[in-house]
């Protein structure tokens, strides 16, 4: 009887270890995101866009609400725009809404991210 309840007792002690582990590591890689809003890339001080860069962020955050692109709450929104991806809120877009927010919004301006809330390790 004895032998069985220290049993337990270890195993729950082990399985608290594990949760807190998992925790601290979830925590952790939470911690080390760094969440960007405005505009990267090359060649941007040539450009007189990058002077307009909170425009241009509304601009393209009102367009995807317009084009119902988001569900959920918009005040969350997050995305990063680039010739390669567009991805709102953790999902890739379809090449088609990719290609027609690159074209409109990034242009020859080829090396550009244009990010809201977008977080990164």
């Amino acid at each position: 009887m004895k032998t069985t309840k220290t049993l337990i007792t270890t195993a729950m002690i082990i399985l608290i270890s594990i949760s807190s582990v998992a925790q601290n590591k979830k925590k952790e890689q939470v911690e080390k995101q760094l969440t960007i809003t405005g505009i990267t890339g090359q060649s941007i001080k040539e450009s007189s866009d990058v002077n307009n860069a909170e425009k241009l962020i509304a601009t393209i955050s009102n367009q995807i609400v317009k084009e119902k692109l988001v569900t959920e709450n918009t005040n969350k929104l997050s995305y990063i725009l680039n010739s390669k991806e567009f991805i709102i809120n953790g999902v890739k877009q379809e090449p088609a809404v990719q290609l027609r927010y690159k074209n409109k919004y990034i242009g020859n301006n080829t090396n550009w991210n244009i990010c809201k809330n977008y977080k990164v390790k």
